[in-house]
């Protein structure tokens, strides 16, 4: 996500910045390796996206609507 060029500061890709701007992610420089991560309003906002078929197609995205809990998650078959 953010990389750090010879110490100097991390970069932020600039659609990450426009997320930062309104308060939907927040910048976690405090680690080795910086870090983005949903704010509370970022989590609602992105349940409701995904939450919108004509807005994230149900298949592609099915791993995050069930990480959501939009969707189930499938029933895993039993291993003998």
């Amino acid at each position: 996500m953010a990389g750090r060029s010879a110490g100097g500061p991390a970069k932020v890709p600039q659609a990450a910045a426009g997320l930062l701007g309104r308060g939907l992610m927040r910048f976690d420089a405090a680690t080795r390796q910086p870090r983005l991560f949903f704010t509370d309003a970022g989590l609602t906002a992105l349940h409701a996206m995904m939450a919108d078929k004509r807005l994230a197609d149900p298949a592609k995205f099915a791993h995050i609507r069930q990480e959501l809990g939009i969707d189930p998650a499938p029933e895993r078959a039993e291993q003998p």
